[in-house]
């Protein structure tokens, strides 16, 4: 891709199990050089709370020194394009004198959550050159917003297929909302389960369950404080006839599990109904549940998976979300 040949991006992304080197590296085999920094200035408890809650004037500091060096650090470089992912954190006056530093520099911006939920990254909206969302409903804020769903890495391309798995179903992620209610109502029914709920801190637990009535709910012992790493969540999907994955109820865009279990051809169960609106949707493939009556149709689970028109399974790798990103106007 002309676009990124030879070209510099200074890439800023939140570390997210790993998909921000992902990214790194799919822009590399393109032909450019990258330059990735934390889109936080901290992964610590209270510098994610603030920032989450808009409480930025808290760490302001640590803030302004934080991008204070990466535009020292980077400030001799001739700059292509600033690639901004899920920010959160960078503000109009940081994005400005880089722009100041680099006069041709393109600015893109990726949100990997509902806009109506991170309302501040509207603010960037009139400094991008291309704002991009996962959710569909997002592009009824601006015209200008332009919608590009998720992707999935090579590595889910090559999962292997068993004749026999250990699991019907699996699940891992991230407790919050009703997701724990969901999987643990699916796990009365008769099927052979795997699940893994996990949450990023013991503080942040504890506040939910006080806040929150879903959370207290939750056994303790189920919860982990230790995220599976990227080998042992495939080894765990290769041994899943389906997946599940469900949601936050006010997001309508697809998680990154949907399309993992897309590049590894499983069998998802979901509680998004808007996965119909997609051209992948295949209903031998994929089971929608209700959020309140999750039941499962065993005929689902012991039905072999449809492959996809290869050209629909490529458009949403990510190489190819990258290639929509980077190309010319769309």
């Amino acid at each position: 891709m002309q676009e990124l040949k030879g070209k510099t991006v200074l890439l800023l992304a939140p570390k997210f199990f790993g998909y921000e080197l992902e990214i790194k590296k799919e822009l590399e085999i393109y032909g450019s050089k990258v330059f990735l920094y934390d889109e936080r200035p901290k992964n610590d408890f209270f510098t994610k709370v603030c920032i989450r809650l808009n409480l930025k004037s808290f760490i302001s500091k640590n803030i302004d020194k934080y991008y204070k060096n990466i535009i020292e650090e980077t400030k001799n470089i001739k700059i292509d394009y600033l690639f901004l992912v899920n920010p959160e954190t960078i503000d109009q006056k940081v994005i400005e004198y880089i722009k100041k530093l680099n006069p041709n520099i393109k600015v893109y911006t990726y949100m990997w959550d509902s806009i109506k939920n991170k309302r501040k990254s509207l603010d960037l909206l009139p400094i991008s050159d291309k704002f991009f969302t996962f959710d569909s409903s997002d592009k009824e804020i601006d015209s200008s917003i332009k919608f590009l769903p998720l992707f999935y890495i090579r590595d889910y391309e090559n999962v292997s297929k068993k004749k026999e798995y250990k699991y019907d179903i699996s699940f891992i992620g991230s407790v919050h909302s009703d997701r724990y209610s969901i999987v643990k109502q699916i796990s009365k029914s008769k099927f052979n389960m795997f699940m893994y709920f996990f949450s990023p801190s013991k503080i942040l637990f504890l506040i939910q369950n006080i806040l929150y009535n879903e959370f207290r709910k939750i056994e303790k012992d189920d919860i982990s404080f230790v995220s599976l790493d990227k080998k042992e969540i495939i080894d765990i999907i290769e041994n899943s006839k389906s997946v599940i994955d469900i949601e936050h109820p006010m997001q309508n865009g697809l998680t990154m599990r949907t399309m993992e279990m897309l590049g590894a051809k499983k069998k998802l169960i979901t509680t998004n109904k808007n996965i119909r609106d997609y051209d992948f949707y295949n209903d031998n493939n994929i089971y929608i549940i209700d959020r309140n009556n999750p039941i499962i149709d065993k005929d689902f689970i012991n039905s072999e998976y449809q492959e996809l028109d290869i050209n629909i399974y490529e458009k949403y790798s990510l190489r190819n979300w990258i290639k929509n990103i980077f190309e010319g106007e769309r």
